[in-house]
Formats: structure tokens, sequence, C-alpha cells
């Protein structure tokens, strides 16, 4: 999705936050059900956190309980409750420290980890529960699956961790660049109410956002001018790359080599938290031991933040197909999964191999048990231009199939970046959510590549990536690159883009600032995950530019403390891309195996 748009994912994570769930399927008898309101659960350290019990109001015997950990309130989750009680569950929902009800004092993650712990053997302790607990959630009650996990309570016997957060890799920022919008959610998730009103202003956000971007304040101000979470945000920006305060909330190899419980990872291709949720899945795959990985299952569709939960047919001007929709609520899963693991029916049908993938343009799920065979082969394509002319949408430069014989003239843009970007409306945010793009407006201040036409379909299955050679005449700046497929019809479509600030090109862990005039390779990879068909006929085009938005922290390419920097600081950067026999630029296309013969797939 574009990144210009980028805000659309977190406003929709919004909406599946607060929007109640729908009217869902029951099985079985009406059970008369109990409610149990703000009961209490001591935490080791005395805080009694608020949880909220679904159970039947005649048990006639123990049953396994399943609970989400979340900050957002009983607002946004009460008909979890009933449902779960009517398919043979207690369901409970607790709210996390400083939220709520809950006592305590909200640093988001810090304290989740040990909490869920007390949480999980304080449930299986009661008298209700048969000592089996799961969890279910998504986006931040994925994300404290995972923390809870992390410190291996013995009585969670399985989770669902859904669209999962993983700190520091895609929130509060992608690519230790921060999103403006961590401002709209802390506040959202200040205090113990809900916020709701202030957080659906819309355009209340875009104006702010917007009036920093304009007026260029540095960002380490923005929580103060638009009366958020100051606490918090000070915190997370005092930590601008991935160091130990971000890893501590994630497991580590050796903790994720000790996980033996089955875990149901759901994500989509369009969902904001897609590269953590298989963040946490490809480090399981590789540190797991072998009993823990085949006891990890995989579903990703073509659905975005809330369409996790929520699965749909459309999105964004694109309409996928019946089968895209795995159940319109995704609870219907999570009751199958359960009921499998704990009651010991049979296993979810839709289930039939450990990683469940849909394939776009096709309608077509299809199913392996290693993660690694979703793609065949490494398509490479070599950018080139005439010229040094790559400029512009009708003197674009190309991908050729060969690699570079000669020497060619290196493509250069300039990024400037007191040059503003118009502010949008919020009347345009959810029209400007489209992945079809009829007729884009390019300026002079990018690189342009076109592929020829595909000579027979294409199924592009995994991250695709431009690893280019740039010289640069400043110390730093923050690239973006988009990819699309252009039809025969003349459509765009949006198939992803990626970031990168130019000094964690080697490491988000530790910075290296550039030395103005060397030539480096940037290894960009497009930030989202996509299997897709490509038509006979259409072609590619990608788009290399400088990242300039208001959803944006600004980089003024000084290389000093980004969040303290102003106009003040801005140093017009000069991109020079090349594409020659000693600095071959290369787009790196994974191709599935359905796909013909590689040397077969581009005409001429």
């Amino acid at each position: 999705m574009k990144f210009k748009s980028k805000i659309i994912f977190f406003i929709i994570l919004a909406l599946a936050v607060i929007l109640p769930l729908l009217a869902q399927e029951k099985k079985g008898e009406n059970v008369d059900i109990e409610f149990i309101f703000d009961q209490k659960i001591p935490m080791r350290d005395g805080v009694k956190l608020a949880s909220y019990v679904w159970k039947p109001a005649n048990l006639e015997k123990p049953l396994p309980a399943i609970f989400s950990f979340s900050p957002y309130t009983i607002e946004t989750h009460y008909k979890e409750g009933p449902f779960m009680v009517q398919n043979g569950y207690i369901y409970l929902l607790v709210d996390v420290r400083g939220r709520g009800n809950s006592e305590g004092e909200f640093w988001p993650w810090e304290n989740d980890g040990r909490d869920g712990y007390d949480i999980v053997e304080w449930i299986a302790k009661q008298p209700w529960c048969d000592g089996q607990v799961g969890m279910i959630g998504g986006s931040y009650r994925g994300t404290v699956q995972w923390l809870t996990l992390k410190n291996m309570p013995p009585s969670l016997k399985a989770i669902i961790p859904t669209a999962s957060a993983y700190p520091g890799i895609d929130f509060p920022g992608m690519g230790n660049i921060p999103y403006s919008y961590l401002t709209q959610w802390l506040g959202f998730v200040s205090g113990n109410t809900h916020n709701m009103q202030y957080f659906a202003d819309t355009q209340y956000w875009i104006d702010k956002f917007y009036k920093r971007y304009s007026e260029h304040i540095p960002f380490s101000k923005l929580a103060e001018s638009v009366a958020s979470n100051p606490r918090v945000f000070k915190r997370w920006i005092s930590h601008p790359h991935f160091d130990e305060y971000w890893k501590s909330f994630t497991p580590t190899p050796e903790e994720f080599s000790q996980f033996n419980i089955p875990i149901l990872s759901i994500t989509g291709y369009f969902d904001g938290d897609q590269p953590g949720a298989l963040q946490y899945y490809k480090e399981h795959m590789r540190y797991g031991n072998e009993e823990g990985k085949q006891k990890h299952y995989l579903v990703i569709g073509p659905w975005n933040h809330g369409g996790t939960r929520m699965n749909k047919e459309e999105l964004g001007g694109i309409k996928f197909g019946p089968k895209a929709v795995v159940y319109p609520d995704m609870i219907q899963i999570y009751v199958q999964w359960f009921d499998w693991l704990f009651k010991g029916k049979e296993k979810p049908e839709f289930l039939k191999k450990r990683v469940a993938y849909y394939v776009m343009n096709r309608d077509k799920w299809k199913y392996t048990d290693d993660w690694e065979d979703v793609s065949d082969a490494t398509e490479t394509l070599y950018l080139s231009s005439r010229d040094g002319k790559a400029n512009d949408v009708f003197h674009s430069g190309s991908f050729v199939k060969s690699p570079p014989n000669k020497q060619q003239k290196p493509d250069v843009f300039e990024y400037d970046p007191l040059k503003l970007v118009p502010k949008r409306e919020a009347s345009d945010l959810f029209a400007s959510e489209s992945f079809l793009d009829q007729k884009p407006a390019f300026e002079k201040n990018i690189l342009i590549y076109h592929s020829a036409p595909l000579k027979k379909d294409l199924e592009i299955a995994g991250y695709v990536k431009l690893k280019a050679y740039i010289e640069l005449n400043v110390p730093d700046t923050d690239f973006l690159v988009s990819l699309y497929e252009i039809t025969e019809e003349g459509k765009s479509i949006n198939l992803g883009s990626g970031v990168m600030r130019a000094r964690y090109r080697n490491s988000l862990s530790k910075p290296e600032l550039i030395k103005p005039g060397e030539i480096n390779l940037y290894d960009i990879g497009l930030s989202l995950y996509f299997v897709r068909k490509l038509d006979k006929g259409s072609r590619l085009r990608l788009i290399v530019t400088c990242l300039n938005s208001p959803d944006f922290q600004k980089n003024y390419n000084s290389g000093g403390i980004v969040a303290e920097e102003t106009d003040k600081d801005a140093r017009k950067a000069v991109i020079t891309l090349y594409h020659d026999k000693i600095y071959p630029s290369v787009l790196e296309l994974p191709v599935s195996k359905i796909s013909d013969s590689p040397k077969k797939r581009f005409k001429n």
C-alpha cells in the first residue's frame, strides 16, 4: 500500500478495535450466561488488574478458559464473551495495567509479559477452569500473547496471535522511521477511559500532523502539540533505533527454542502489522525446536489490519473473490482451533497444512508445511536507462534480463526536504485507500523504471527487494520505494512500498552515517509480503524517491538527531543511482512454483 496512505492502515485498525463484533453463529442450545464485572486479579507486585468473566450460569464441570489481554476496555470486546460461552468455553477480558478498571500505570508492553503470566496461572486455579488456558486477540492483543509466552506460564496451552505488532520493528514506526500516528494511538490509550471521540476526530489529526510537517516543528514536540501522551512518547523517541529497550519486549532465540505450545498466527497482505506478525513466525522457524515448529500454523490472506478478524472480499478498489472470506468473523476458526486442542475434536478443515496462503488474482488458497516452499526461484531484473534519463513516466528507465556489460550513465534526482506535499482532507482519506491509480501524479524528484510486458502470467510470492548502488551528497536521507503492476488496460495496481533510513542500511540496531560521495549498496525490501498472479501483458513499474510525508517523522538530511531537526538543519540531497557493469542495481522478484521457466516470463 502507498506510504502516503499508510495512516489508513491504522485508521482501519482503530475501526477494528471499536466496532462491535458481527452477529455470530451459535451452536448447540442457548446457554444461560453469568457475567462477572470487574473481577480483580492480583499481580505479583500487589497491583490488581480488572477482568470481566463470562461463564455458564449453571456450570456442570470446569471448562477451558480463553482470555484477551487488552488496553481497549470492555466496550470493544463485550460480544466475544457470550459467543465463547455458547461454544463451551469460559471467556475473560482483562484490562492491561493502567487501562480500564485496572490499577497501576500504563507503559505499553513493559509489564504485560509478567502480568500475562500471573493472569494465566490465576485463571488456571479457578474452580470453573479445567486448567487449560488459551489466548486470542489482534494487534496489541496479539503482541501481548507473545510477551506472555515469552514468560512461559505452565498453564498456557495455546495462543492465536493475530496481526501482532513487533515493538521497534513495525510500531511505533517502520525501519526506525516513526509514524505520526503513534501520537494518535497514544492518545487513544491515555488514562483509563476509551477516548474514542478524541481518537476518531480524523480532521483534527490531519491538521495537527500537517501543521508540524509544514511549519517544520521538531518531531519531538508532536505529542505536546496534539495533547497526546508525552510521557510514553518521550520514552519511545529516546530509543531511535532497535536497541535493548525494544528487544526486551520480544522473545530471545533461546526462548523461541523452548516454545512447545500450539500457535496459530494470522496476518494479511495489507496488514500494517504484517512485518511484526511474520517476524515472530520467521524467528520461531529459525530458532524453535522441531516439536514447537510443527505446532505453529500460519494463515495469511488478502486482508488489511481489521480484515484479519473480519474477512472481506474487497479492499481498496480490488475485488478478491469469495474465497478471500474464510469466515466473516474469524472467531469461528478460533473455536475450531481450541475444540481440536482442548476437546479432542477434528482439526479445522481450513488448516490443511501448517501454512495457508491466498493467491491474489486467482481467488485460490494454497497450502504447504514449509514456509520456504511458497516460492521456488528468484527473477532478477537489472535496472537500466538511456543516457541517465529515468525521471519521467514517459521517459523512464527500464528493466533488462542480462547484467550490464558496459558503463552506463547513472540516474539522478534531488530531494529538498523544504518542499511540501499538499495537505489532505478527512473527506479524502478513505477515498485515497485504493490500489488502483488511474492517473498517478509524477514529479521530477523520482526515478521510474518499467519492465517489458509479461510474456505469460507470473506469480510473485514473497518479499520483493531492490538492491541498488547509490551515492549521496549528504550524511543521511530516507528512501521510499514503490512497486506497481500496470495492466494491459492501463490500470495501476500498487503492489507495495518499502522505506529505509540511509544510516540504518546495514543494521536497525547500529546507525552508520553516510560518507558523502561514497557509493553504497542499499537492500530495500517492500515492507509487506504478498502472493499475487500478474496477468500476461502486464508490466512492472518501480518508483524510487525520498520519503516526504506528514504521516512520518521528517529526515532533513543533516545526519543529526532526526527527532530534533527543523528547517534550519535542512540539506538538499542529490541521489545518484548506478546501474553499470561495476555497480549493477537489480530488482529481485520471488517467483512461485506455478510460474513458467524464468527465462520465458518477460518479452524481449
